[in-house]
């Protein structure tokens, strides 16, 4: 039995570990394989999946309500069906009494079928589909391990959860040779019916780079890909479609606290859990230094609540260079994930998030147009009406 943790915390797993039937050029966790023997299994087995399953919900504060299961990998859906049918019984035999169970599946697609589907919607699994636009730039980024492309798997995957209602959101990856298709990714992901999307920067790590090939942005290249996409969405798309990182800046501006752990002003609510049991501070530092432990050994709640995790979590702030402590636009940004700051400040100081100017630029452009939204929230209108309340 766990010990409740001082707060809520979420715990990222991972089924398969890194293991993948997409060689996506530029992701961060396939070279984590290398950290097992080779031919050894890469499955999480069904007596870890209890002994997570009970610990996690054990380990919630007693006055929380609302747990969430976050399935990703690797490509999750190679553990098979089976073990997430087990997992959802296991979640309902665990449960506390009124709590709710949700489920988040983050996923390329490919392996969806008919079952799939109609199990996601049987359980209420939200999906994260992978997909990265058109045909050309997802094809681009995103082959199969045997160099094949792939688009077309994801799109009858995309389909079958469109056929069976299934609730899902769209993940695209921006990178160096797809920044300057921001306007024709979002009209294309609007298209397919994408009606939530994130958008993740690549900013490559020595330690997961696995080509000469560097696949990360410029500081240009992201804020242009983030106004590009900005001055499409504001058209029409205010209230109808919802992009993570335009909702969160706004939310942030209304007085809320940052939803993404990218830009709270501290983190270390995100632990990382792989699928030999060993747990992580943090899925972005899946590194030796950054493993609190195994789960079959360690206390979950003891260590989620930990003074280790805190100072993991609080270095965030700590660390931020004067630069950024100084910026009017910081509490929207509060210097990116501590992975990416790896540029110099104008003083030299290092720490500064390698998107740094990036933000800058979009943040100085739409200023205007979340100010004027903000204000037709303020005066009880929806923030679509916010044309009207721009200053002229």
């Amino acid at each position: 039995m766990s010990t409740s943790s001082k707060h809520p915390f979420h715990l990222l797993v991972k089924p398969v570990g890194s293991k993948c039937n997409l060689d996506c050029h530029y992701c961060y966790y396939l070279r984590k394989e290398e950290r097992y023997q080779p031919g050894a299994t890469m499955q999480m087995s069904e007596a870890m999946l209890e002994m997570y399953v009970q610990q996690y919900i054990a380990a919630q504060p007693k006055h929380i309500k609302f747990v969430d299961f976050s399935w990703q990998g690797g490509e999750p859906a190679l553990r098979g069906l089976d073990f997430y049918q087990l997992a959802v019984k296991l979640q309902k035999k665990h449960a506390r009494p009124g709590m709710t169970i949700t489920n988040t599946f983050q996923s390329n697609g490919t392996l969806i079928n008919e079952k799939w589907a109609k199990f996601f919607k049987e359980n209420n699994f939200l999906i994260g589909l992978s997909i990265d636009g058109d045909e050309l730039n997802h094809n681009h980024g995103r082959p199969d391990i045997k160099g094949n492309p792939t688009y077309s798997r994801v799109l009858r995957g995309l389909e079958l959860l469109k056929k069976y209602k299934v609730q899902f959101n769209t993940l695209t990856v921006v990178h160096s040779d797809n920044a300057h298709l921001g306007k024709a990714t979002y009209l294309k992901l609007k298209a397919l019916g994408a009606s939530v999307i994130q958008f993740q920067p690549c900013v490559e790590h020595p330690l997961d780079k696995r080509s000469d090939k560097d696949w990360s942005l410029t500081p240009h290249q992201w804020g242009h890909f983030l106004c590009d996409v900005f001055d499409e969405w504001r058209k029409n798309d205010v209230g109808k479609v919802f992009i993570q990182f335009f909702e969160n800046t706004l939310g942030i501006l209304a007085g809320q606290p940052s939803q993404m752990c990218f830009h709270s002003e501290t983190c270390g609510q995100q632990m990382m859990l792989e699928r030999d049991g060993s747990v992580y501070s943090c899925d972005h530092y899946s590194y030796e230094d950054y493993k609190v432990g195994d789960i079959d050994v360690i206390d979950l709640g003891s260590v989620a609540s930990s003074q280790q995790q805190i100072d993991f979590g609080v270095n965030k702030l700590k660390s931020l260079p004067k630069q950024c402590r100084d910026c009017h636009f910081r509490p929207m940004c509060n210097g990116g994930c501590p992975k990416e700051r790896t540029a110099m400040t104008v003083d030299l100081e290092p720490g500064l998030n390698h998107l740094c100017l990036g933000y800058k630029k979009f943040f100085i452009h739409s200023m205007p147009y979340f100010g004027a939204m903000l204000e037709a929230i303020k005066q009880g209108h929806p923030a679509a009406v916010y044309p009207i309340f721009l200053q002229r």
